[in-house]
């Protein structure tokens, strides 16, 4: 049933670059990773405390083996196989909703598209994705009429999702500002900028904050970093973001990233985690993207890279990365980017695999390292 989740032309181009590879690579897409990371903001706590403090709150944390501000949750199920059909009143959600309720989160009226007629508050019902897949199972916390009209609200509450993460934005550690939620590869990306005090950072495509809040973790806060985003009302979000952990050495701009020379900057490193079709993000209900999109997101992508270059004194490092499998958003671009004077560097820390006919890239596939898909590429700027 995985393989329907793809377009056709998709199927095609996964099969042409991973081979036999491709059929597990599209199954494990479409589920919730395995090891769901968060980034101990040490800022503000170490690693080992809280640690103590999730434990307190019923959670059970695991420490990462290649970061010392990782800490890893591991996944629980599936709970029933993709052709388990219970007889139960059915509730459709929308994709967004339905990818959370399959990861263990509760489904809220406003992701609501159709009830059965007859579901009353306390029934036992099955929650599906528009094509049909069974992403839960839970009770009804509103009428079927309510769930349709209602605007905010818990409209089932989920007893058993296809798989279970934790539930962490309720805790008093991520009020208090202790942790980011934030994937394993996102993390190493940071680590292969090597940021230093000394240096003039640019995030060019910085909400909602991720890379830009551990940066700003490496460089204890000193220093300064550039923050640039395209959304006002991302940008709000982030700053909120950036005041919960504590972050005081980051400038927000809000621009076109692709605008940035007219800046006039010459940074000393940039971070460009590139809009992308993202393919590699998981759990993946079902894909809409083909290989004429890829095409076309590389070739978009390509207006961010000439304006990093443009900003990036000579000698300059830029790390380039994307939450996506292809091969034209990711190698593809940085043959692009060699004839442009940059040249590929070793990254400090490689624990995924060889790019595609690069072997100083670094990919991290979902059926090998458990992780999203993800691709990361160092390179500085000899001319």
């Amino acid at each position: 049933m995985y393989k329907e989740a793809f377009p056709v032309e998709l199927r095609r181009y996964y099969y042409s670059f991973f081979g036999d590879e491709a059929e597990e690579l599209m199954r494990t897409l479409r589920e919730p990773v395995e090891k769901y990371y968060i980034r101990v903001n040490t800022l503000k706590i170490s690693r080992d405390r809280l640690i103590e403090n999730l434990r307190k709150e019923g959670l059970k944390p695991k420490r990462s083996p290649y970061l010392e501000e990782g800490i890893y949750f591991e996944r629980e199920g599936p709970n029933f196989s993709d052709d388990y059909n219970p007889n139960l009143p059915k509730v459709v959600a929308n994709k967004f909703a339905s990818e959370s309720v399959y990861q263990g989160a509760q489904l809220y009226a406003p992701g609501v598209l159709k009830a059965d007629k007859g579901i009353g508050e306390g029934d036992q019902i099955q929650i599906r994705d528009p094509k049909g897949l069974l992403v839960g199972i839970g009770i009804a916390r509103m009428n079927a009429k309510e769930m349709i009209i209602s605007t905010r609200g818990v409209a089932v509450e989920v007893t058993m999702p296809k798989f279970k993460l934790p539930s962490l934005n309720e805790l008093k550690s991520y009020e208090k500002g202790y942790f980011y939620a934030q994937s394993l590869p996102s993390m190493v990306a940071s680590h292969v900028l090597d940021p230093k005090e000394e240096d003039l950072i640019i995030d060019m495509a910085a909400a909602p904050g991720g890379k830009t809040s551990h940066i700003a973790q490496l460089l204890e806060n000193r220093g300064e970093v550039l923050a640039l985003d395209k959304s006002k009302n991302r940008l709000s979000k982030m700053k909120n973001e950036l005041e919960r952990l504590g972050i005081k050495n980051v400038k927000l701009i809000q621009m076109d990233s692709r605008n940035l020379p007219e800046l006039g900057i010459q940074a000393d490193k940039i971070l460009l985690d590139a809009p992308c079709t993202a393919l590699g993000v998981r759990p993946k209900l079902w894909e809409t993207r083909t290989p004429k999109d890829i095409d076309a997101t590389a070739r978009y992508q390509k207006q961010f890279i000439n304006a990093a270059i443009k900003s990036l004194r000579k000698g300059g490092v830029l790390v380039y990365s994307t939450c996506t499998l292809s091969y034209e958003e990711n190698e593809g671009n940085v043959m692009y980017m060699l004839k442009k004077g940059l040249k590929l560097e070793e990254q400090k820390l490689f624990i995924g695999s060889l790019g595609i006919g690069i072997n100083k890239a670094q990919r991290f596939y979902p059926h090998k390292h458990k992780t999203q898909g993800f691709f990361i590429a160092r390179l500085r700027k000899v001319s």
